[in-house]
C-alpha cells in the first residue's frame, strides 16, 4: 500500500483496541438462535447429551489450538475460555482474539457435527462472542462460579419444565406451574410427581463441563508412565467451593486469599457484570468488517487449490458473501478477492446496538459456517480435511467518499497481488524454483510484470478473467421483472471507479 493515494483510509481510520495488560481475558462464546436450531435438529429435552459432547469436543480443540487458554467452562450452548493473565496472544488485540476464537470454534463445530449427529445441518449454526477482562484470580473464580450457578438454576427449571410437558401439560401450563417456585420446591416437584431425585441427574447437566490441562502419569491409552505430563481433561466438578481449585492450583495459580464475604454470593450477576466493558462503534459512521482467512497458504495447499487462482474457491467466497447479505440486511455492499471479503454496513445500522464484539463475532461465525456448509457444493470431490477459520478487522468511516476510497484501496491491492502471483506461478510452472522466481520479480514495476508475462509466456495480463484482476463486488439490485419491488444480491467483477458509483449511487442512499 506504500505510496498509494488511498493510504489514508488505513492510517487515519484504522483502530486497534488492546485489552489491558496483567488482566485475565475471558472469551464467552454463545450460540445464536439455538432454541430454534435445537428444535430443527430434534435435540432431546431438557438436555441432549450428544450436543453437549459436541460442545465439549469443540472446547477441547480450542485448548489444543490456543495454548494460552488455561481453562474452559461450558453449559448448554455457551462456553467460556480463560486466557492466562500474561498472554500476549495477538498483542491482546480484542478484534483478533474474539474473531479467531469464535471462527475456530464455529469451524470445529461444523467439522465434528457428523461425529455426533447422523444428519446434515438443516440451518446454519453460528455463535456470537464477548471478551471480558478480570483483574485477579478471585474475580475469575467468581465469574466461573456465577456461570455454574446459572447452569444449576437453568437446568433445574428446564428439568421440571420438560417433565411437566412430557406428562401432558402445555408449555404455558408448565411455565405457570413453576412461576414463583424456589429451588427446594422444584426438587420436591420432581421427587413427588416424577420420582426423580434431581441430585442423581448426570453431573454434566447439573454442573456443566470444565476443560483444562490435567497433570497425569498415563499415556493416551491409559498405560502408566514415569513422568508427569499434561493431558486435556473434560470433567464436571463443583467450581464454587474450594476443593477443585485447591487440588488444581497450577491452572490459575495459588489463590489462598480467595474470599466469599459473609456468605454473600459474590458471584452474583450484578458483581461480575461490572467488568463487562461494552465498546460501541461510533454513530453515523459507515462500518466495514473485513474478514480474511488464517493460514490460507497451508489450507489451499492441503486442499490442492489451483495456482495462482482457484476459480471454484473464489466462487465459494462469493456465495458466502451473498449469504451474508441475506443474513444481515444492513450490509449494503461487499468486496472480495483471494481469501478476504469486506462488508459495508449502512450508516445508521443498529445491529447489536453497535456492540463491536457482537458484530465482529456474529459476522465471523456466520461466514465461517457458510463456508463449511457450502464446501461440498463447490468441491464435491474434495473432503474438507482442515478447519477453515478467519479473522476480522473493523473500520469506521464518516463519509461515503471515504468508503469508496477504502474499496478502491482493496481493489488496487487485488490488482497488485494478483499480478505478482500470476507472474510468480508462471515462472514456477516453467521450471524456476520459488526462490529464483521471487528474485526475478524483486523490485519490478507493474509494466515490468506485464512485459515478463507477454515476452516469456505470450500472455496478455489484461485478458485474464476480470474476477482474478478486479475481484468481486456484491450488492443488491432491483429485479425489474418482478411485480413487487424486490432486490436481489448480484455479484460483478468491475472497476469501482466514479462511473460505477454514479450508476449505483442507490447503494449508499437506500435504507
Amino acid at each position: 500500500m506504500a505510496n498509494s493515494k488511498y493510504e489514508y483510509v488505513k492510517r487515519e481510520f484504522e483502530f486497534h483496541r488492546h485489552l489491558p495488560a496483567s488482566n485475565w481475558i475471558v472469551v464467552l462464546i454463545d450460540g445464536c438462535h439455538f432454541h430454534r436450531f435445537s428444535e430443527l435438529h430434534a435435540f432431546e429435552k431438557p438436555n441432549d447429551e450428544r450436543a453437549l459432547r459436541l460442545m465439549n469436543a469443540c472446547a477441547t480443540s480450542m485448548l489444543e489450538k490456543f495454548p494460552d487458554i488455561v481453562f474452559a467452562y461450558g453449559v448448554s450452548d455457551e462456553y467460556s475460555f480463560v486466557f492466562r493473565e500474561k498472554t500476549e496472544f495477538h498483542k491482546r488485540r480484542e478484534s483478533k482474539i474474539i474473531s479467531l476464537c469464535v471462527s475456530y470454534f464455529t469451524s470445529v463445530y461444523g467439522m465434528q457435527w457428523k461425529d455426533f449427529f447422523p444428519n446434515d445441518f438443516k440451518e446454519t449454526p453460528y455463535f456470537d462472542g464477548r471478551v471480558v477482562c478480570y483483574p485477579n484470580i478471585n474475580t475469575i473464580r467468581d465469574y466461573l462460579a456465577w456461570r455454574q450457578v446459572d447452569c444449576h438454576i437453568n437446568n433445574q427449571y428446564n428439568t421440571c419444565f420438560w417433565a411437566l410437558v412430557k406428562s401432558g401439560k402445555t408449555e404455558k401450563e408448565a411455565h405457570q406451574a413453576l412461576k414463583g417456585t424456589f429451588s427446594k420446591d422444584k426438587n420436591k416437584l420432581l421427587l413427588q410427581q416424577f420420582q426423580v431425585n434431581y441430585n442423581d441427574e448426570p453431573a454434566v447437566f447439573r454442573k456443566g463441563s470444565s476443560v483444562y490441562r490435567d497433570k497425569v502419569k498415563t499415556d493416551d491409552c491409559g498405560n502408566p508412565i514415569k513422568r508427569t505430563r499434561e493431558a486435556i481433561t473434560v470433567s464436571s466438578f463443583d467450581l464454587i467451593g474450594p476443593e477443585f481449585w485447591e487440588n488444581h492450583q497450577y491452572i490459575l495459580g495459588e489463590a489462598s486469599d480467595y474470599l466469599c464475604l459473609g456468605g454473600k454470593e459474590k458471584y452474583g450477576y450484578e458483581y461480575v457484570k461490572k467488568f463487562d466493558d461494552i465498546h460501541r462503534l461510533p454513530y453515523s459512521n459507515w462500518t466495514i468488517v473485513r474478514i480474511s482467512a488464517c493460514q490460507f497458504d497451508q489450507f489451499s495447499l492441503i486442499h490442492s487449490f489451483d495456482k495462482p487462482n482457484d476459480e471454484t474457491a473464489l466462487r465459494l467466497m462469493n456465495a458466502c458473501a451473498s449469504l451474508m447479505m441475506e443474513q444481515f440486511p444492513d450490509i449494503i455492499f461487499g468486496y472480495g478477492f483471494d481469501n478476504e471479503y469486506s462488508f459495508v454496513f449502512q450508516e445508521k445500522t443498529e445491529l447489536y446496538q453497535r456492540d463491536e464484539r457482537l458484530i465482529i463475532s456474529s459476522c465471523i461465525s456466520c461466514f465461517t459456517s457458510f463456508y463449511m456448509m457450502r464446501w461440498k457444493e463447490y468441491f464435491p470431490g474434495k473432503e474438507l480435511v482442515q478447519s477453515p477459520h478467519f479473522q476480522v478487522e473493523v473500520f469506521c468511516y464518516p463519509e461515503p467518499r471515504i468508503v469508496c476510497d477504502y474499496l478502491s484501496w482493496r481493489q488496487s491491492e487485488c490488482h497488485n497481488r494478483n499480478q505478482y502471483t500470476t507472474c510468480f506461478w508462471m515462472l514456477v510452472k516453467s521450471g524456476e524454483g520459488e526462490n529464483k522466481a521471487k528474485e526475478i520479480l524483486k523490485d519490478t514495476l507493474p509494466k515490468d510484470k506485464n512485459e515478463l508475462l507477454f515476452q516469456r509466456f505470450q500472455m496478455n495480463y489484461n485478458n485474464e478473467p476480470a474476477m482474478f484482476r478486479k475481484g468481486s463486488c456484491a450488492y443488491r439490485q432491483k429485479v425489474e421483472a418482478s411485480e413487487d419491488e424486490r432486490w436481489d444480491v448480484a455479484v460483478a467483477h468491475v472497476d469501482m471507479g466514479p462511473h460505477f458509483w454514479a450508476k449505483h449511487s442507490y447503494v449508499f442512499d437506500r435504507r
